[in-house]
């Protein structure tokens, strides 16, 4: 089951080679959760603050069941 991720900010440095132009594709044999799909990619799940998912924010729990777009955000500030 393919899936399409993108970093933003500080978790970029997390993936080695990372473009966030293209992000980069991941398959699976599988579902698995955010959380799962975090772990896999070496992204603290704690850094990640902000999940979306074909558009719509979803929290780490969620099951990737394929064919997915998955956004990753840290927390973000500003002023």
């Amino acid at each position: 089951m393919p899936i399409k991720v993108f970093l933003s900010s500080t978790l970029r440095r997390s993936v080695s080679g990372y473009d966030p132009v293209k992000g980069f594709d991941l398959t699976e044999s599988r579902e698995i959760t955010v959380k799962d799909l975090c772990k896999k990619i070496n992204v603290p799940v704690n850094n990640v603050k902000i999940v979306i998912i074909d558009g719509k924010i979803e929290s780490t729990d969620y099951i990737l069941k394929g064919n997915e777009r998955v956004g990753l955000f840290p927390p973000l500030g500003g002023g």
